[in-house]
């Protein structure tokens, strides 16, 4: 049993950390919390395509919007994959780490449906994506031309290379007519529409088991397995699937959100 001293000392660490939040972060947690009165909405099947996903580092793509990518697959879409960093500061891997991610990204992305030629390396520097912001919205630009759907995280996600890159598409050239999703990475909702991915599942774990170099760290196989079982527990699935959370938006409005952040 923790003794209550320690409670008190955990309960008080984490008020001040909430406190420490800039008010624009706090707002926009609750605003995002509010926008579904009762709960996501389960979507008929995948958002329109065409489809970018961009993904900070490999494994981001599968981690998040892994098992949606493979139903826009089985769906025709076009979808394409940018993976903003190779993972060069992800610990293991060896002297060669960023060829072995690239090459575990391509192995990962197969299982989903997306073919080498549809993956697009940025390059950009691992962990240094803030000081690069401007290099990411150059990049999504380039590749959101005449695209339905981009996929970025969740503009809450703590990262700062995903927080980067969340941002980022805010300030990219994006036609009024994309909507914009926000996928759960290391910020587990709030969402407000989901996607059945029971079906296709076993898809995206095989996908994510591709990572060995992650995995050496981090079990991402059980924690999305079971952030997406969670998910299925609203929206018709009673807890007896998967499903994936985004918070969906048209691109002009969360270009404002954006603006609103960066002020």
């Amino acid at each position: 049993m923790i003794p209550r001293s320690l409670r008190r000392v955990a309960v008080r660490a984490a008020r001040q950390g909430i406190d420490r939040l800039p008010v624009t972060t706090r707002e926009l947690a609750l605003a995002l919390a509010t926008r579904s009165d009762h709960g996501p909405t389960m979507l008929p099947g995948p958002p329109d395509g065409p489809v970018l996903v961009v993904a900070p580092h490999p494994d981001d793509e599968a981690i998040g919007p892994g098992a949606t990518i493979a139903r826009h697959v089985d769906a025709g879409h076009d979808v394409t994959v940018l993976v903003v960093t190779s993972g060069g500061a992800t610990a293991g891997g060896g002297d060669d780490v960023l060829a072995v991610r690239e090459d575990e990204s391509r192995r990962a992305l197969a299982h989903l449906g997306v073919g080498p030629e549809r993956i697009v390396f940025g390059r950009l520097t691992d962990g240094n994506l803030p000081a690069e912001r401007q290099a990411v919205v150059d990049l999504i630009s380039r590749h959101a031309t005449g695209v339905a759907t981009v996929y970025v995280p969740s503009l809450l996600d703590p990262h700062p290379d995903h927080h980067a890159v969340a941002l980022a598409a805010g300030l990219a050239d994006l036609s009024p007519d994309t909507d914009v999703h926000g996928y759960e990475v290391w910020a587990a909702g709030p969402v407000d529409v989901l996607v059945d991915v029971t079906d296709v599942f076993a898809r995206k774990q095989a996908a994510l088991g591709e990572y060995d170099v992650a995995l050496e760290t981090v079990d991402y196989v059980r924690s999305s397995s079971g952030l997406a079982a969670y998910r299925s527990a609203t929206g018709g699935l009673g807890g007896r699937g998967f499903a994936e959370g985004f918070v969906a938006m048209p691109a002009t409005e969360y270009a404002d959100i954006v603006d609103r952040l960066i002020r």
